[in-house]
């Protein structure tokens, strides 16, 4: 019986069914090497087929294991600045550090979801300091034996060091990647950060033709010092938390890498509910899970009897705003189950907004970000999740209540430009008011505008994505039309923009908001980061750095907290003043419900008003008074704030 067993286990142990006893990673030894692994998935074949990446490990210390791809795999320029008298003036947006980088938000949102998507094994990635998730050598680990490379510096020829170099996947140099076309390898996998006091490491490899690096203006990728041509390349590192993992099979060599398997604490799966209304969830960015969280427990199945009574017998003009709405699904995922438009099919399309639409039907204008294309479309961009909701899904936006979208963000484009056209169609037909600025110093692009007049009082809306240094011009530009040719009362600048998943905007944004105020805006309104994100004031102007998801379709798990964040204007001797700013805390759901909902207890709320509220005061701003901890309310009277 036991010989039995025994031989049972070996088989299944050969089949890859049961972990590998014993077996754990190595750093690289000199005499044996390095291991391999396989995480993630990407494009590899020249049509773009995905498969595994194949990852190096450089080093295991402290129960963590230093990864890096074995290929080339990405071939996208971070950053291509298009106006020429930038590029000609080198009058790029200067940074101080890598983590100011365009490169480091690509990798640590973007890139990350096309890597690694809904792969466990994401739970297992540490984030590094000041360079993310996902990230790239620093010069000195390029040139550390105890990684298996060579201690020299660049020498003249370009295969001098090769193992510093990596090879392109097929799908890299069908997308452009600039290799040398001798042997299809890239000299400059290594890339190093410019020190703005070291000149010399603005080039790590050796030959003038091949200066390579990050450079310390707008933290874009170039070939030389600058330039605005496409090229790209990076081989990529992560840090792997050793006691999440477990080695499922494989012998870790290069032709039979090991397969790991992800052991850390899953999300609990509840029984299925009977119906929709006590169903479990998920909470979001983008990327779908498998393991959807519980339902609160406080989440009601029916929108309040009533509007509370703090809220009644307000004066002035109201306006509500909602953080991401992508009332869709990710394109290969939109005939689940349990997909968004199952659900709204199911259910109607009064459904997403029915537990606060109270608020949304009773204030004077409501305006949410439209994370989704209103599309019938098929083709779509090169990336692993386009977000799409059938066109009918304009119905959910007004039964809920909403009048306006900003339409502008990361995925307004998933759907190449026609399907963009087909959103903006479809809102007008639905006479809801849109605006946004895609491209907007191209022939091509779209520069919308929004005008909502309530009351007595002329909103102004500007939208843009991912601003940059120089936007800030067309920015002010904008603003100066909204208030000087359209007679706007008050505008509102919306940007979509930060850290996806982090709790606190980065350093330079506070900076940004205050230019952006500066040139004349009278609120800010972020989104993207897919959490919620502390409340700041400059010279009386709220900045609202993140209003987190509220309805999103394709979610993974991050914090769910979300409100209603309401701006309440008079107009007092022709002029519009900011009395009153309040935040209705609410918690998003994802698959099946999707619904947003109310937070009734008073510690729930709380929780909510503090992470809106900064740990410590930054120059010349003001975070929310003490009394926001326990009502969510902040008043001005003559533009000042009250305690």
């Amino acid at each position: 019986m036991k010989k039995t067993l025994t031989v049972g286990l070996l088989i299944l142990l050969l089949l890859g069914i049961l972990p590998l006893a014993g077996a754990e990673l190595q750093g690289y030894e000199k005499s044996k090497g390095h291991d391999y692994v396989l995480l993630g998935s990407y494009p590899y074949t020249k049509a773009g087929d995905v498969q595994p990446v194949l990852w190096r490990v450089l080093e295991v210390e402290d129960g963590k294991a230093l990864l890096l791809t074995e290929y080339v795999i990405d071939a996208k320029q971070i950053i291509f600045e298009t106006d020429p008298k930038v590029i000609e003036k080198r009058t790029y947006r200067r940074i101080t550090a890598y983590n100011e980088s365009d490169l480091y938000t690509w990798l640590n949102s973007e890139g990350l979801d096309i890597l690694l998507g809904d792969d466990p094994l994401r739970g297992a990635l540490l984030e590094e300091p000041d360079r993310g998730t996902l990230f790239i050598l620093t010069f000195d680990e390029c040139l550390n034996v105890n990684y298996g490379f060579e201690k020299g510096r660049w020498g003249e020829e370009l295969n001098a060091f090769p193992k510093r170099q990596g090879v392109a996947t097929p799908y890299a140099v069908a997308q452009g990647l600039y290799v040398d076309s001798r042997n299809k390898k890239s000299p400059y996998w290594c890339i190093g950060f410019k020190d703005p006091t070291d000149n010399e490491r603005l080039t790590y490899v050796g030959t003038s033709d091949h200066r390579f690096g990050l450079v310390g203006y707008n933290g874009h990728i170039s070939l030389g010092a600058y330039t605005n041509k496409k090229v790209g390349g990076l081989r990529l590192a992560v840090r792997l938390d050793l006691s999440q993992i477990m080695i499922e099979s494989g012998a870790g060599v290069k032709d039979n890498p090991y397969v790991l398997r992800y052991t850390g604490e899953a999300v609990p799966t509840p029984e299925p509910a009977a119906t929709p209304t006590e169903a479990p969830t998920e909470v979001p960015t983008e990327i779908p899970t498998e393991a959807p969280a519980a339902l609160p427990a406080e989440a009601p199945t029916e929108a309040p009897a009533q509007v509370p009574e703090e809220k009644q017998d307000k004066s002035g003009v109201t306006l509500s705003l909602i953080g991401d709405c992508s009332i869709g699904d990710s394109y290969q995922s939109r005939d689940g189950a349990n997909s968004y438009h199952s659900i709204v099919a199911k259910n109607g399309y009064g459904w997403p907004f029915s537990l606060v639409k109270d608020y949304l039907l009773e204030d004077d204008l409501t305006v949410a970000n439209l994370e989704v294309v209103f599309t019938k479309r098929t083709k779509h961009t090169d990336k692993k999740y386009n977000l799409i909701a059938d066109p009918s899904h304009v119905q959910v936006l007004l039964e809920g209540g909403v009048d306006m979208v900003n339409t502008v963000n990361n995925h307004c484009m998933d759907f190449l430009d026609a399907g963009y056209q087909d959103t903006l169609n479809t809102l007008k037909a639905a006479d809801i008011g849109y605006f946004g600025s895609v491209y907007p110093n191209r022939a091509d692009g779209h520069d919308d505008l929004g005008v909502r007049d309530v009351g007595d009082i002329r909103f102004g809306f500007v939208g843009f994505s991912y601003p940059q240094d120089t936007d800030v011009k067309r920015i002010a530009a904008r603003i100066q039309k909204l208030k000087e040719e359209e007679g706007c009362d008050v505008v509102i600048v919306s940007l979509h923009w930060g850290r996806e998943t982090y709790m606190t905007p980065e350093t330079w944004q506070i900076a940004y908001a205050k230019q952006v105020i500066d040139a004349g805006a009278d609120a800010i309104w972020g989104h993207h980061p897919h959490v919620i994100q502390p409340i700041q004031f400059y010279k009386g102007k709220p900045i609202l750095y993140s209003t987190g998801n509220f309805t999103f379709g394709t979610m993974s798990q991050v914090d769910p907290s979300t409100g209603i964040f309401q701006l309440t204007y008079e107009k007092t001797d022709g002029k519009a003043q900011l009395t009153e700013l309040r935040v209705v805390p609410c918690e998003t759901q994802g698959s099946p419900d999707y619904r947003p909902f109310e937070l009734t207890d008073p510690a729930a709320r709380q929780k909510v008003f503090k992470k809106l509220t900064f740990k410590k005061e930054y120059a010349n701003t003001q975070n929310p008074p003490a009394s926001f901890l326990e009502s969510g309310i902040i008043r001005f009277e003559n533009g000042q704030m009250l305690p």
